[in-house]
């Protein structure tokens, strides 16, 4: 049986070293994803989250502090209370005011929190406004608590050397929660500072 020479069987195919062959194109063609200079950055909404979560946390923080405080003084055994004794007397109203500030200044955050996320002008301003007024009650009351630390009474049946370290511990609590206080609003300040940053609000509503 003779084979047909015009078979499509015996049409010759082409290889990767014919002429007809075309190399095969792995890449995407130009255009065929969006430009990333049009993409929405995505800092507002991750900052904004964080701001609403850490002022949720600080509103918390200072209801159990109150909660906390008020058991404490119901219960507290009689060297507590000699120890107490010895505060200064605007203890208590430093006490109240502290926690009025600080829920405010929460309040203020959260609301900062929400208009980053709807890309509004304001969103910035409160934020600003949160470090700065966060920053200067983060060192007042670090000041405040080693001032009244220092004229705090031991009770005098407590050994000479659970008196230094009672003190001594109370005094680098205080100075630890310092740096964990500022550091939210000492980023906030540095971000909000950058230009690109700035340039970018400047495209939102306000």
């Amino acid at each position: 049986m003779t084979q047909n020479p015009y078979s499509p069987q015996n049409e010759q195919q082409p290889t990767m070293s014919s002429p007809d062959a075309q190399p095969m194109n792995f890449y995407p063609a130009p255009g065929s994803f969006p430009a990333q200079a049009d993409a929405k950055p995505s800092w507002p909404s991750v900052v904004g989250i964080i701001s609403l979560c850490i002022a949720g946390l600080c509103v918390l923080a200072v209801i159990g502090g109150t909660i906390i405080q008020a058991a404490n003084e119901r219960f507290q055994t009689s060297q507590q209370r000699e120890m107490m004794a010895t505060m200064p007397d605007w203890n208590q109203t430093y006490q109240w005011v502290s926690h009025l500030l600080w829920i405010a200044t929460s309040v203020l955050l959260a609301i900062g929190g929400i208009m980053l996320l709807k890309r509004r002008h304001l969103g910035r301003t409160l934020h600003v406004a949160y470090a700065l007024i966060g920053i200067v009650l983060a060192v007042a009351g670090t000041a405040v608590t080693l001032v009244m630390m220092n004229q705090m009474t031991m009770p005098a049946n407590m050994p000479g050397h659970m008196q230094s370290f009672m003190r001594t511990s109370m005094i680098v609590g205080a100075v630890i929660g310092l740096p964990f206080a500022m550091a939210y609003p000492v980023f906030l300040l540095i971000w909000f500072g950058r230009a690109k940053v700035k340039q970018h609000i400047q495209t939102w509503q306000s």
